[in-house]
């Protein structure tokens, strides 16, 4: 019984202590990764340049033999999630595609 209490009070706890965690949308230029027809990852960049040049850097260290995955630079919506990362840094993650 001691540990089943125990166990609820850590649970609620934890509860109270949980923030929302903040979103955000992001408008622009969108890295995607399609592998057969399908869009499997997508990454915001901050601008057209930005964005080919990661793509070339993919394409040259993917080489020729790697043929399933096809990479696109294109504009949208992504919704973009806020993780903290160690003890004092943030990241936003893109979570879902909006689409345009």
């Amino acid at each position: 019984m001691k540990t089943i209490c125990a166990v609820l009070l850590i649970s609620m706890a934890f509860m109270v202590n949980t923030v929302k965690a903040e979103e955000k949308v992001f408008a622009g230029w969108i890295l995607h990764m399609f592998l057969s027809g399908q869009l499997k990852e997508y990454t915001p960049r901050g601008g057209m340049s930005e964005c080919l040049k990661v793509k070339r850097k993919i394409m040259r260290s993917q080489g020729q033999m790697h043929v399933g995955a096809r990479w696109e630079c294109k504009t949208g919506k992504l919704m973009l999630r806020k993780y903290k990362v160690g003890n004092t840094s943030e990241k936003w993650l893109p979570i879902e595609h909006l689409g345009k």
